[in-house]
């Protein structure tokens, strides 16, 4: 997959097929619109994923740090669901002002060579969202591109979007965020030092920095599946700040793999989160917390066993 980013001087060799939209998270809505765009090549197209590095309202403001995707992951989901392009597109003061007939005109047109544009119904693009379905099906002729509208997913009846599952996720109702994203939300990055102190009470972790991009499902506990050194293994992993150990700390990711006891300093580990089992709390002792781990433990057990492993998640 070609990956295009931090510039705007660039011009696709190849017509193509444009999906556009945020793709924060390549949520379930997301992938509707890459297997209808898919299904339209016929011969030479590229399969383009175009986005902004930024979105427009986190540019105005202000505001980062609740992406759903690092950027590294936004890249892996992309070339997993079939795109043979993916264009985060530099989203300066100058695109921001852009006229929606100039962006049709030398971006999507023009630089990606959009044969066929591919969107939702609600898209928006140009300077103040202006441009929209009604705009670019009035300017198909001119331009020489088809246009498909992809109507949305939904979910429980209601539209599937990068917001509802935030809401999600902010209320630990990971199952449900789960099933909009059709895989199971996690992070992935290094594992990094802690203070040993699971090891020192017979139940080793391992500790990952939470990405600064990235949003943090609810502060507590959650049955985990985590993917490291070629194995898949299942844990309990603690998302937030440790109060038991030294009070204020930043947001991390300490699991607690079922069975494993390696020294995987170093390695890249992907943490998924499963189920949500309680929510963060301060213990008087750490005999006191090993006891709620062990806990935990028995509870995410229980679970797997009841629901079956190939049941959870996404």
């Amino acid at each position: 997959m070609k990956y295009i980013h931090d510039t705007t001087d660039f011009r696709l060799e190849n017509p193509s097929i444009v999906t556009l939209g945020k793709f924060d998270g390549f949520h379930q809505g997301h992938r509707k619109l890459l297997r209808r765009a898919a299904k339209l090549k016929q011969k030479g197209e590229d399969l383009v994923v175009f986005t902004f590095a930024i979105s427009p309202q986190s540019y105005l403001s202000g505001r980062t740090g609740d992406c759903l995707t690092t950027r590294m992951e936004k890249i892996r989901l992309a070339e997993s669901l079939g795109a043979g392009v993916l264009i985060e597109y530099p989203f300066t003061d100058q695109v921001r002002r852009m006229a929606p007939l100039d962006f049709l005109e030398n971006v999507l047109t023009g630089q990606c060579r959009a044969s066929e544009i591919v969107v939702g119904p609600d898209c928006h693009f140009g300077y103040g969202g202006r441009g929209n379905v009604g705009l670019l099906q009035e300017m198909a002729g001119a331009f020489g591109y088809s246009l498909t509208v992809v109507e949305k997913e939904l979910y429980h009846e209601e539209a599937v979007s990068s917001s509802r599952i935030k809401d999600c996720l902010r209320q630990g109702q990971i199952r449900e965020a789960n099933r909009m994203l059709g895989y199971c939300y996690g992070v992935r990055g290094p594992v990094v030092h802690g203070k040993r102190l699971g090891r020192t009470l017979g139940v080793p972790t391992i500790n990952q920095c939470a990405p600064e991009e990235q949003l943090m499902p609810k502060s507590g506990v959650y049955l985990a599946r985590i993917s490291i050194v070629g194995g898949i293994y299942f844990g309990v992993a603690n998302v937030g700040r440790k109060p038991t150990i030294d009070g204020e700390r930043p947001v991390g990711v300490e699991t607690y793999l079922f069975d494993f006891s390696r020294d995987v300093y170093g390695e890249e580990a992907r943490v998924e989160f499963l189920e949500f089992l309680r929510p963060e709390k301060k213990f008087s002792s750490v005999e006191e917390l090993k006891g709620q781990i062990l806990s935990d433990e028995q509870e995410a057990k229980r679970i797997l066993e009841s629901l079956g492993k190939n049941k959870l998640g996404g």
